[in-house]
Order: C-alpha cells, then structure tokens, then sequence
C-alpha cells in the first residue's frame, strides 16, 4: 500500500491557470506545458480576441474571458499570475479565495498599500506563494551570494550597482508606462529586480536617499539611490531604461570588502583577494557564467523562468515555501516606496517610516 501511494504521490500533477496573456504569461503558459509535475487548465485574459491564438497555437486548454468564470469552471490547484501590477491585489483574492497556491509575476503590486494587502492574504488561508524575482533562481546570481555568505572577501564595506536597457527614447504607450497601473517607471518596472538583488545580498536596508529623472515620460526614466544597510554598509544604485546599447537589461554591481572585491554582472564574477580565501588563489579569478554547472533544461524568453516555474511548481506538491516569496515581494515593494518617497521629498526615507 506504501508503494502504491507513494506512487499516486509522484504522478500528481499542479493543475495550473495562467491569467494574463501577454509576453510573460505566454512564456509561463509555455514551460507549465515544459514542466514534466505541472498541466497547463486554464488560460484567462480579459482581451477575448486571444482566443483565436490560443486555439491557433495548438494550447488544449480552455481559454476564459471572465476570471471567475474560469475559476468557478475547471479544477485548478494554482495560478500564475502576469497581469498589469494594478490588477493584482483583486485577482490575487480571488484566488486565494477559491484556495489556490498564487504566484505573481514583479512586481507584487503598483504600490505598497496593495502589496501589503496581497501579503496579508497568507493569513487567511494556508497558500504556496511566490513573487517572480528572476534573479533569485539564476546560477550566477546564486554563486555570487554564497561567495558572500562564505566572507570570501571578508565584511563588506560597500557596494556600487547599475542596471541599465535601451527601451525608452521617446513618448510611448502601454499600461506599464502609465503610473496609475504599474505603479512608476524604470525603478519598479525594471529596476525591482536589482532592488532584489541588494536586498537578497545586503539587506536589511535602513535609509534611502534618492533622486528620479522623467526625460521622456510622465514616469521616471532614470534614477540614482544611496543605501543605508545594516552591518554599516553603504550602497549606491544607478539605472536608467533610456541608455543606448542595452539591447537586454544589463546589470553591474561591485562589492568591497575587507579582503578584496567582488564584480558581478550578466556574464562573470570576477573576485580580487587581498590572500587566498575558501579555495580561492590571492588576486584574480574569473567565474563566467558558461562554466558553472547548467541548471536549466530551458531558457525561454529568459535565463531562470524554468527554475522560478519549477520551484513554484515543486512547492505546492511538498506544500514548502518557494524561494521569493509574497513577505519578500512585500519588502522589495517597501524599498521602492521608500525610493519614491525620497525622491519626490528631497529627503532621506528611513525603512521603519514605510508602514
């Protein structure tokens, strides 16, 4: 009977409704289908013309209008979530309503008080719940952090980081470009995955001090930071989707500590040590990104999809916390509202201010 059970156990599979069709919820609907644990039930999108692609594309699943509809229609244990960030907290209850695991594509909302709401909803019912923050789920990225954890470079002092992509040069149009539905411009819709970053690797983060550019739109297109994070470090950020040459978003960060340095960016982690630490030689190594252990079966659309989706996917079958969850979508959610704050102030935003 162990067997058999044991059996069932492992053929189940997360009957998961992506909601929201555009570029990343058509990239999720294509590796649920990838995902050997999950089955792709439903398909929702307010824009009903996507039903002629979604039957065009050979997708079998049911293809909904109405949200409700869909949840009320077909057996569904989880849901991923890739709408415009204004109409997330409303779907997000739903879901959990109807006791769904949820997650939900960067950022958890378009402003702090609906990312607060999103994050409370855990509290009512017991969910699997994610926020897509790709950089958690990529190799380098990861190897970076454990490098950190592992004081290769001994205490860290202070950082300097810049994400930069060439999107926008003059007026454009889309919800993401509009406040009202994603919440602001290149620092929430571009930048959050940075701000990610620096709170994964040296949060928390006591005080901002910020300074925002509107060039070409009514959001901003570019921005600077200074950090105040704990353990004394200090830290800056620089990022701007209105730079040429960036064809994809490009990342660069450089971290000193008291035995050395550390750079990181896209491609490499490049460590300088003042002495020979945790198998590392004195001087130069060089990690690239081509050399560490592939983890991926796929990149579609881009490096660590496959990985965020698998662990959300493994989560709600061990019923375990996925590796971004809404707590921590909720504190990057926090930082940002403290960068606009700043910046709209002309002041200095401790963190404890964002309640």
């Amino acid at each position: 009977m162990a067997g058999e059970r044991r059996a069932v156990e492992e053929s189940k599979k997360v009957r998961i409704g992506v909601i929201g069709l555009g570029k990343l919820g058509i990239l999720h609907t294509g590796l649920v289908n990838m995902i050997p644990r999950a089955e792709l039930a439903g398909l929702a999108d307010i824009n009903k013309q996507l039903a002629k692609y979604v039957q065009q594309s050979g997708l079998k699943a049911p293809f909904f209008s109405d949200l409700g509809q869909m949840l009320g229609e077909v057996p569904l244990d989880a849901a991923i979530v890739c709408t415009p960030a204004s109409a997330n907290l409303g779907i997000a209850e739903k879901c959990v309503q109807a006791g769904l695991d949820v997650f939900i594509e960067k950022p958890l909302a378009h402003t702090f008080e609906a990312a607060k709401r999103i994050a409370a909803l855990v509290s009512q019912k017991e969910v699997v719940h994610a926020t897509g923050y790709l950089f958690a789920h990529m190799g380098l990225f990861k190897k970076a952090k454990s490098l950190l954890e592992a004081n290769v470079i001994g205490a860290v002092h202070r950082f300097r980081s810049s994400m930069y992509t060439s999107e926008v040069f003059g007026r454009k149009k889309g919800w993401v470009y509009d406040r009202s539905q994603s919440g602001g411009g290149v620092v929430i819709n571009v930048a959050s995955h940075l701000l990610y970053l620096l709170h994964w690797y040296f949060g928390p983060v006591r005080s901002v001090f910020a300074q925002a550019k509107n060039i070409y739109l009514d959001v901003e297109d570019a921005a600077s930071v200074i950090f105040e994070c704990g353990r004394d470090v200090v830290g800056s950020l620089d990022t701007s989707w209105s730079v040429p040459g960036y064809r994809l978003p490009y990342i660069d960060v450089r971290v000193e500590g008291d035995n050395g340095t550390l750079e990181l960016n896209n491609d490499y982690i490049k460590l300088y040590l003042y002495k020979s630490q945790k198998g590392f030689a004195k001087e130069w190594t060089t990690i690239y990104k081509i050399d560490l252990p592939v983890t991926s079966k796929f990149e579609l659309g881009a490096e660590g999809l496959y990985e965020e989706d698998q662990d959300f996917v493994d989560c709600c079958l061990d019923r375990t916390s996925p590796a971004v969850t809404w707590q921590d979508g909720l504190e990057v959610q926090r930082l940002i509202e403290a960068i606009y704050r700043s910046a709209e102030g002309r002041a200095v935003v401790g963190l404890e201010e964002v309640e």
